[in-house]
C-alpha cells in the first residue's frame, strides 16, 4: 500500500524501505529481490555501505577512530565489528554517538546513488528505521515500508551463528532494537520463521500486493496498520450505504403507491370518470369561438378606417434610415481601419521593444557571465605556480587548476576534517611520501605556503598517473585513496578491464571525479590549447573574461 504522507517529489521512481529488527531476515530477502534479475529494480543495503565506509583511509573510518580510539581496530588496522559492537552496545552514549555520525552518511550515500540510477523501484534495506525515518524523509518521498519479523528464538539461533558474537552482545543487540512503528505508513508484514524456499513464497506475496503493482488488492497477510485516511474513507461508504438503503425504501412505497392506483382505476366506473372531460371540454370551446367572432369584427373595422397618408409616411420614415444606416455602416468601417493601422502600429512599437529587452538581457548576461565563468569562477590564479611545476613534472596545468578548484577553490589556508591542508588539500602522510620520492626533508614542508603545496600536490598527480592509465581513476585515487582504487579495479562489478572504473562504490569519489571533469571542461573551453602565462587586470581582464564567456557559451552547446 502506498503512503499518504511525507514530504512530495517526482513520481518517476518508486522507493521501497526494508526493515526487520535484527537477524530477522532482511539480507536474505534483498537477495532474493536482486536475483529477480530486473534492470528496473536497485536494492541497497546499508551494510554494504558500512563495509565501504569503515574501509581504511575512508573519511568515516578517520571519524571513527578519532571518536573511539584504536581500541576498535584489529590487528590490521581496519575496524573490527565485534570490537565495535563491545564499545557501543553496552554503552547508551557510545551507541547514539556511533548513530548520529553514521547514519547521515549512510543514508546520504544510498539517497545518492538511488538518485543518480535508472531504475524505476529502488529497495533500501535499513535495519533501525525508527532512529533513521526523520532524517529519511528529508530525502525521499518513501512509497512503501516491508517489514520482516521473526520470532525471538529463531533470531537468537540466527545471531549465535554469526562470526564474534556473544551470547552477551545478542541479548543486548535484541533488547535495544525496537520494531518499526509509524502511523503515516501502511506496512506490508511477514513473519520469516522458516527457509529460504518459504521466504521466497513470501517475497511473492510482497510483490502481490505492494504499490509495484497497479492492480493490488487492499488488504495483506500479517499485520497490516491502516492510517487515519482509510478510516475516514470507511465512514465515507457507511454513510453512502445508508443513504441507498434510505432511497431504496423510498423507491419500495412509491412503487407501492403506484399499485394501489392501477387498482383503482382498473375497478372505477370509466363513464364517471369521462363525462366531467368532456363537458370542461364543450364549454371551454363555446366561450373561445364567441371572443375570436368579436375581435375578427374589430379588426376589420379598423382595417377599413386606416388613413393611407400615414402609410407614405411610414414608407419614407423607411427610405431614411435605410439611408442613415448606409452612411453608419462607412463611417464604421472607416473607424476599424483606423483601429487596423493603429494595432500594427502597436505591433511594431511592441517588437521593436522586445528587441530592446532582448539585446539588453544578453548583454546583462555576457557581463555576469564575463564575471562568474571567466572571472570568479574558474579563475586564473597561481598561473606562474602552477606552469612551473606541471612543465617540471609532465601534468596539464588545467588538471592542476581543476582539482585545486573543486578541492579548496583556491583558498591557501583550507584544512579539511581529516587534517588535508592548503590549495591542493594534501595529506601529512601524502606530503611525508612525496618527500622521500624528491629527496627533500619532510620537515620542511609548510602545506600552507602555495608554491609548496602546488609543488607537492602537482608531483602526487604525476606519481598516480604512473599508477593509473585512465585519468578518472587517477582523480578517483587522489580522492580516495590508491588502495581502495586498486581495490575496486580488482573487482568485476566496478571495473570490466582492471584499468578503468566503470562504476565508484564512493558516492563521495564519484561525485569528486564528476566535479574535476567539469571543472577541467570549463577551463578547457575557456582559455583554449594555449594555456595563458600570465593573468591580466582591468579592463583588459574584464574583455578577456567576456571572450572566454562567449567561447564558453557556444563550445558547451
Amino acid at each position: 500500500m502506498c503512503v499518504k504522507g511525507g514530504i512530495g517529489m517526482s513520481r518517476n521512481k518508486k522507493y521501497i524501505v526494508i526493515t526487520g529488527q535484527v537477524a530477522s531476515g532482511k539480507s536474505s530477502l534483498s537477495e532474493l529481490i536482486k536475483e529477480k534479475n530486473n534492470n528496473n529494480y536497485l536494492v541497497l543495503d546499508a551494510d554494504d555501505q558500512i563495509k565501504e565506509l569503515y574501509k581504511r583511509g575512508a573519511e568515516l573510518y578517520k571519524v571513527l577512530v578519532n571518536e573511539f580510539g584504536d581500541s576498535i581496530l584489529n590487528e590490521k588496522g581496519n575496524i573490527s565489528k565485534a570490537k565495535l559492537r563491545r564499545t557501543v552496545f553496552f554503552n547508551d552514549e557510545n551507541r547514539e554517538k556511533l548513530n548520529s555520525l553514521t547514519h547521515p552518511v549512510i543514508l546520504k550515500n544510498m539517497v545518492d546513488i538511488a538518485k543518480n540510477s535508472d531504475a524505476e523501484v529502488v529497495f533500501l534495506q535499513i535495519p533501525l528505521l525508527n532512529e533513521t525515518i526523520n532524517s529519511l524523509e528529508k530525502l525521499i518521498k518513501i512509497d512503501e515500508v516491508w517489514n520482516i519479523s521473526a520470532s525471538d528464538d529463531i533470531r537468537f539461533k540466527r545471531l549465535m551463528s554469526r562470526k564474534g558474537m556473544t551470547e552477551e552482545i545478542a541479548h543486548r543487540i535484541m533488547e535495544i532494537q525496537s520494531e518499526f512503528e509509524n502511523e503515516n505508513y501502511d506496512i506490508l508484514s511477514v513473519e520469516n520463521n522458516g527457509d529460504i524456499d518459504d521466504l521466497k513464497s513470501k517475497l511473492d506475496l510482497f510483490f502481490e500486493n505492494s504499490c509495484i503493482n497497479q492492480e493490488k488488492k487492499s488488504g495483506f497477510f500479517g499485520r497490516l496498520k491502516k492510517n487515519k485516511d482509510s478510516e475516514i474513507v470507511k465512514e465515507n461508504l457507511d454513510e453512502e450505504i445508508d443513504n441507498t438503503n434510505a432511497i431504496r425504501k423510498v423507491t419500495e412505497d412509491e412503487l407501492a403507491k403506484m399499485s394501489t392506483v392501477e387498482e383503482i382505476s382498473k375497478n372505477e366506473d370509466l363513464d364517471n370518470l369521462i363525462k366531467p372531460v368532456f363537458l370542461e371540454q364543450n364549454n371551454t370551446e363555446s366561450i373561445d369561438l364567441n371572443n375570436f367572432e368579436k375581435q375578427d369584427s374589430v379588426n376589420k373595422q379598423q382595417t377599413k378606417l386606416t388613413d393611407l397618408t400615414s402609410i407614405r409616411k411610414e414608407e419614407e420614415v423607411d427610405t431614411n434610415s435605410t439611408k442613415n444606416e448606409e452612411n453608419q455602416e462607412e463611417i464604421f468601417s472607416d473607424e476599424k481601419n483606423n483601429k487596423g493601422r493603429k494595432k500594427k502600429k502597436m505591433k511594431m512599437w511592441k517588437k521593436l521593444l522586445l528587441l530592446i529587452v532582448t539585446i539588453l538581457i544578453i548583454c546583462k548576461a555576457l557581463f555576469l557571465g564575463a564575471i562568474y565563468y571567466g572571472g570568479n569562477n574558474y579563475p586564473l590564479n597561481y598561473i606562474e605556480e602552477i606552469q612551473k611545476y606541471s612543465n617540471e613534472y609532465g601534468v596539464d596545468p588545467r588538471v592542476v587548476l581543476a582539482i585545486m578548484r573543486v578541492e579548496s577553490n583556491f583558498k591557501s589556508d583550507a584544512t579539511s576534517k581529516v587534517n588535508a591542508k592548503g590549495l591542493m588539500q594534501v595529506l601529512p602522510d601524502t606530503a611525508k611520501h612525496v618527500a622521500k620520492l624528491l629527496n627533500i626533508d619532510a620537515n620542511s614542508i609548510d602545506l600552507n605556503d602555495p608554491e609548496t603545496n602546488i609543488k607537492i600536490g602537482t608531483y602526487y598527480i604525476k606519481y598516480l598517473m604512473k599508477n593509473f592509465s585512465n585519468m578518472d581513476t587517477v582523480y578517483a585515487a587522489y580522492n580516495g585513496g590508491i588502495g581502495n582504487v586498486n581495490t575496486w579495479l580488482k573487482d568485476a562489478k566496478y571495473s570490466n578491464d582492471g584499468v578503468s572504473l566503470y562504476n565508484i562504490p564512493s558516492s563521495e569519489t564519484k561525485h569528486y571525479v564528476t566535479k574535476v571533469n567539469k571543472a577541467l571542461k570549463a577551463y578547457e573551453i575557456l582559455y583554449g590549447k594555449e594555456f595563458p602565462t600570465k593573468k591580466t587586470k582591468g579592463f583588459s581582464k574584464f574583455i578577456d573574461n567576456v571572450k572566454n564567456t562567449i567561447k564558453y557559451i557556444f563550445r558547451s552547446f
